[in-house]
Order: structure tokens, then sequence, then C-alpha cells
């Protein structure tokens, strides 16, 4: 494995053209994985595209001039270009539809929460007990026991206003 030497030659000939490299058939079919006896046509390859083939109508690459073959490349390229391009269009414009799906259903969700939850309106309790307790302390910072009158005042409101409410949602 690895250890015995080919006894394959390979000769490279310099072509009409610079950067052209002409490979016999027998090498051609031992890189297709083909047996060697079944004949083959020899083919020319360029460093910058290594596919073998007839590209412009039926011509053969190799009798094509070096900038013949740049102007197939740059076709080639800018038709892979707008491939891509049409392709990243329309899967930017499905990813619009989904963020607005996703932003729409997520404003409906919100919306049945907040009038499930958020909506409920209290009328404040005893505000006018509230104010006098904070009027108390406001004015008697360092003596809050002179201010327990209207806290107990208070507390009574709403501890009344509390039981109120209790009777009411046990009675419906």
């Amino acid at each position: 494995m690895g250890g015995s030497q080919s006894t394959r030659k390979v000769t490279i000939e310099a072509g009409d053209m610079e950067g052209v490299v002409k490979v016999s058939a027998s090498v051609v079919k031992r890189m297709r994985g083909e047996p060697e006896d079944q004949p083959a046509p020899a083919v020319t390859a360029t460093p910058s595209e290594p596919e073998a083939g007839r590209p412009n109508g039926g011509i053969p690459r190799e009798t094509l001039l070096p900038h013949e073959q740049k102007a197939l490349l740059q076709e080639a390229l800018q038709e892979r270009d707008r491939y891509w391009q049409d392709k990243l269009h329309t899967v930017q414009e499905k990813n619009a539809e989904l963020n607005q799906l996703t932003a729409e259903q997520f404003h409906k969700a919100a919306e049945e929460v907040e009038a499930k939850f958020i909506k409920q309106h209290y009328k404040p309790v005893c505000q006018d007990l509230q104010e006098a307790v904070m009027t108390c302390y406001m004015e008697n910072p360092t003596q809050t026991l002179n201010c327990s009158q209207q806290t107990k005042a208070f507390t009574n409101c709403v501890e009344q206003a509390r039981l109120s409410m209790l009777q009411l949602k046990g009675s419906s």
C-alpha cells in the first residue's frame, strides 16, 4: 500500500495556448474510473475551469480563445449570481411574511390577555381618608403616633370596602 512505485508515465506537452494542459486518453479513463481497454477521447482542461465539455453551442472548449473562455465564465457566473439573488429575494419575502404573521399573532394574543386580566378597573377606596393620613404624616414627621386616629379610620374603611366586595362576589 503506497510502498510500490507506479510504472505509468505521464507526459506533459506544451500546447498552442498558454495555461492549457493536454491529458492522454488513458489518464482520463483512470480519472473517470473506467477500464483502460475502452476507447475514450483526449480531453483538454484549463486551470481556471476543470470541467471538460462544450459550453458554447457545440464548439469544443479547447478551440476557444482565452478571452472567449473568460467571457463564457463571466456569463456563467452572472447567471449563477442572478439565480442566487432570486433565491435570496424569495427567502427574504417569505421571512417578511412570517415576521408579519408572527407580529399579528403576538398582538392578538396580547389583546386577549389584556382583555382577560389587565382591563379590570377599580375605583380608589377611601381616598379622602388616605389623603388625611398622608397629610398627617407630612405634618408630623417625627410624631407619627399623632396620626393613629386617621390611620385607624382609613384601615376600618378599607376593611369595610373589602368585605362589601366579597359579599358582592359571593352573591353573584
